[in-house]
């Protein structure tokens, strides 16, 4: 891999569960990494979801191979959350392909 095609800096959040002294749950979002990617546009479109119009997105990051992520994290990149929907190891060019897709909030 070539370090110059990580121009963007994205963030790995990942889901905790924390309780309290009296048994409460509290479920967040943590951010648990910062590195640089190269990111892609995959393809978009208009949905009309619950009579709600959304433009669901598909971006493509490559990460180096060493960084901490996994399915059940998001990824935080241009103030935007992004559901990893796959990742693909490359041990030749050593680095990770993730295909995520815009989270509707």
């Amino acid at each position: 891999m070539k370090a110059g095609i990580l121009r963007e800096q994205i963030e790995i959040w990942e889901y905790t569960v924390s309780t309290s002294d009296y048994g409460d749950t509290t479920k967040t979002w943590t951010k648990s990494y910062t590195t640089r990617a190269n990111v892609r546009y995959n393809s978009g479109n208009k949905v009309n979801q619950n009579d709600e119009v959304f433009y669901p997105r598909t971006r493509t990051f490559i990460v180096r191979y060493y960084v901490p992520v996994s399915e059940p994290n998001r990824i935080k990149y241009d103030s935007k959350f992004w559901q990893i929907e796959s990742i693909a190891p490359d041990k030749f060019y050593n680095d990770k392909v993730i295909i995520a897709t815009l989270v509707n909030e």
